[in-house]
Formats: C-alpha cells, structure tokens, sequence
C-alpha cells in the first residue's frame, strides 16, 4: 500500500506502540542499540510478516520480560486475562543490557581519526560480530572514499551487549555503486555509507 513518507504514524495504534515501547525500554534499562538488537531477534519469518510497529510492541514485551521488570509469561498470561500466576511467575534479569549514560549518541572520542578525508579505505570483511552491529553486509570488503570525519559515536557492536559505549569516529564513506554491485550495467553512481571506524582499515 502506498503511504506518505512524511508521515511517521498511520494509525493511531502506532502512535500508542511508540510510546508504550518508549516507556518499556526505560524501565527495562535497555539503551537505544539493546532495543534494536532486540528487533533483530525476532522470528526471521514473523519478521518479514508483520507491520513496523507490531515489531516495537513484541520487542517492548521482550525488553520487559529481559529487563526483570515482569515474569516470562506475563504477557502471555494477561492477554488470557488471568493475572493470578505472578507469584509463580517471578520477574528476573536475563540481560546484559545497560541504560544510555547520557542523552543522544554522539561522544567525544580520546584518540585522533585513523582515517581522514580523500583517504581510500576497505571494509574489512573479517568484522564478523557476535549480535548487534551497524555494519552493512553489502559493503564488506569493498573499496570506498573518506569523504568527512562525522564526530565521535557510541560504539552499536559493545553498546548493545552491555560491553560499555566505548565511543569511536565515524566516516561517510563514498563508494562507486558499481564496486557494491558489480553485475549493475550502469556507468555507477555514488552511495554514501556511514561507518564506524572499527569496521574500516587502509586500502
């Protein structure tokens, strides 16, 4: 179906699953990559099944039964309508999750850029994380353009396990689209992709 794209919530049930999800992170103490992981690990067929913001409803019901904040059949339980069963149902913190240590994402970072502007640099495709990470698949091991420093960010790949934010540089990386896709007839295009330095070296 056709939607505006400047249109963030279509119906009213979305707008109520945003903030219900909002309120389920905080008390669950999940930062913003520990949420997103959590999407992440939603049933690869249900996943591609449901609407956007069925995604957030289920994952602010995981976070909450991960965060110690509800009992592991809670949800399931109250849905039924029987709300007898919490003392046999005892809530308990299964994460590693942390909340954020402050607002937004951006951090100063305590080391000089590795990388800076015209360099040529390589995704290196040994990145092979354990869970979550901001790193797309289809630029693995091509070949880009520093194009700017973008500041320092919270580091998605330690801060959704818990591992601390540990804070590094970010590069908008400019690739030829025929270096992404190398079977694309076309004469190429630029792409631009952000990313974070762990995930670059020296081309």
């Amino acid at each position: 179906m056709p939607v505006d794209d400047d249109v963030i919530f279509h119906e009213d049930w979305e707008r109520r699953a945003f903030a219900v999800t909002q309120l389920a992170q905080v008390a669950a103490g999940f930062n913003t990559d520990a949420f997103r992981y959590g999407i992440e690990r939603e049933d690869p067929d249900l996943y591609l099944r449901i609407p956007y913001f069925d995604k957030w409803i289920r994952n602010g019901e995981r976070m909450l039964v991960e965060g110690g904040v509800i009992g592991p059949t809670a949800v399931t339980r109250r849905i039924a309508g029987d709300s007898t069963g919490d003392a046999e149902d005892p809530p308990r913190r299964t994460t590693d999750a942390t909340p954020p240590q402050a607002r937004g994402a951006r951090r100063q970072v305590d080391t000089e850029p590795q990388f800076a502007a015209g360099d040529t640099v390589r995704v290196r495709s040994d990145h092979v994380p354990i869970g979550h990470t901001r790193l797309p698949g289809f630029v693995a091991g091509r070949v880009g353009v520093v194009d700017f420093v973008n500041d320092g960010w919270i580091y998605p790949d330690t801060h959704a396990h818990g591992q601390g934010e540990a804070p590094v540089w970010v590069y908008a990386v400019r690739f030829v689209s025929t270096e992404l896709w190398p079977d694309d007839p076309g004469p190429g295009h630029a792409v631009y992709v952000d990313l974070f330095e762990p995930y670059l070296e020296q081309s």
